[in-house]
């Protein structure tokens, strides 16, 4: 599971560096990820793996990660048509 998160991790820092890039941001101070609360992903993990996937990216050196639960709207299989 925690590979999971780790890729998903990893891939909104890759877009996050990116766009600072291509804006001229020099140092990025915080991440905030939105993680539904029935999604399958583990906030804990996220903090842990922090620090280790932000190490090759300067611009996130010192940056914090900021976690926001989403309240998921309880929608049944059965309202999405299947």
């Amino acid at each position: 599971i925690v590979m999971h998160e780790l890729g998903v991790l990893c891939h909104a820092i890759k877009t996050v560096d990116s766009i600072a890039e291509k804006n001229g941001i020099e140092k990025i101070k915080f991440l905030t990820l939105e993680i539904g609360d029935e999604s399958t992903f583990v906030p804990a993990f996220f903090d842990k793996l922090y620090p280790v996937a932000i190490d090759k990216f300067p611009r996130m050196n010192g940056s914090v990660l900021k976690i926001e639960t989403i309240s998921g709207k309880g929608i049944s299989i059965k309202e999405i048509g299947y």
